[in-house]
């Protein structure tokens, strides 16, 4: 009875079905170690449309789009809506913005013009020279000392005055004849 018995065996020679948790963690020297993928056989997944459940029933996939689930592409489309609605507000204000800064920019490029034009005009005005050529022609004054003279020249005569229309004139209105009924007395006649 003093016999040893080897770890793992039972009287009967064979292998103990208990095995202690270290007996378990350690590797087995008898077999050749395998890979743990070659341990477990690799099981292919069913077509998702035909999958079953244990219980037999057909089991109905979770449509996917762009590779998310049903529910997670309905909360991206909300989210991106969401700033897309955030962000037009924005956008449209910078893009008012910028024609309204191009329409001022040509204004004070016609205004600036504009100004030039009358810088230029002030200092005709101011050249005396020019203030006695204006008198002359527009209001035919002559200086002290010269003797004017008006050529008329047959043919080249001011234009004559456009004819009198010879449209009557419209009825004064009835509330005018009215008024004038009123306001001014009857002829009296032989009574």
């Amino acid at each position: 009875m003093t016999e040893r018995r080897a770890r793992g065996t039972s009287p009967g020679g064979r292998g103990d079905r208990r095995t202690s948790r270290a007996a378990r963690s350690r590797p087995r020297l008898d077999t050749p170690s395998r890979p743990a993928a070659a341990k477990r056989p690799t099981r292919r997944r069913p077509d998702s449309a035909t999958a079953r459940k244990p219980s037999g029933k057909l089991e109905r996939s979770e449509h996917t789009i762009l590779g998310l689930s049903t529910g997670k592409a309905v909360i991206l489309a909300a989210v991106l809506c969401g700033l897309a609605l955030t962000l037009a507000v924005p956008t449209r204000t910078y893009f008012s913005q910028r024609a309204e800064t191009v329409a001022l920019a040509e204004q004070r490029a016609e205004l600036e013009a504009d100004l030039a034009g009358l810088r230029d005009r002030r200092a005709q005005q101011q050249d005396p020279a020019y203030i006695r050529s204006e008198a002359r022609d527009r209001l035919r004054l002559v200086m002290p000392g010269e003797t004017p003279y008006i050529v008329q020249i047959p043919g080249i005569e001011a234009p004559a005055p456009p004819p009198m229309s010879t449209r009557t004139a419209a009825p004064d209105p009835w509330y005018t004849d009215l008024w004038r009924s009123i306001s001014e007395p009857a002829p009296e006649g032989p009574r």
